[in-house]
């Protein structure tokens, strides 16, 4: 197994560059992995133009919910992949996953200022993902759960990997 330090620290400043993602930023969202295969997508502060689930200003947007799931789980994803010994063999911006299923279960409005989407991997392949999650509300309620199947795609080792 390959433990370059260099390599390593590609990986590490990888997924340090995720919150850097213009959809995200201009959602206002942020990403912190907490574990391998462990992230969460927060909504620090919920915008006017998220709101409006079920007709009431007052309630988040179930596509807001949608997306910051897809965030979650495929973050998720992507950060069990990198740990697996031959991420070290790749340029980690190259990995690729498409999300082929997502299913939510809507269980309550999601009122409040601030949300959490959870993310944690079920089971990982080198062609496939299955992921799960939690969107909790600012007072830790359950306001919906997600679960969903990712399509992998791998680039060629050594295509494009760091020196």
């Amino acid at each position: 197994m390959n433990t370059d330090p260099a390599k390593l620290k590609h990986i590490a400043d990888h997924k340090w560059c995720w919150n850097e993602s213009a959809f995200l930023r201009a959602q206002g969202l942020a990403v912190e992995e907490v574990a391998i295969g462990e992230v969460i997508v927060r909504l620090p502060r919920a915008q006017d133009s998220q709101r409006g689930g079920g007709g009431s200003a007052l309630v988040l947007n179930g596509g807001v919910v949608a997306y910051m799931f897809d965030g979650a789980l495929g973050f998720a994803i992507i950060s069990s992949l990198l740990a697996m010994p031959e991420a070290l063999e790749i340029d980690p911006a190259e990995l690729r996953q498409f999300t082929i299923n997502l299913d939510i279960t809507y269980l309550d409005a999601a009122f409040g200022e601030r949300f959490e989407a959870h993310g944690k991997v079920v089971r990982v392949s080198r062609s496939t993902a299955f992921a799960e999650g939690r969107f909790l509300d600012a007072n830790g309620k359950v306001c919906a759960t997600a679960k969903g199947i990712w399509r992998v795609f791998w680039p060629c080792a050594g295509a494009s990997s760091p020196s």
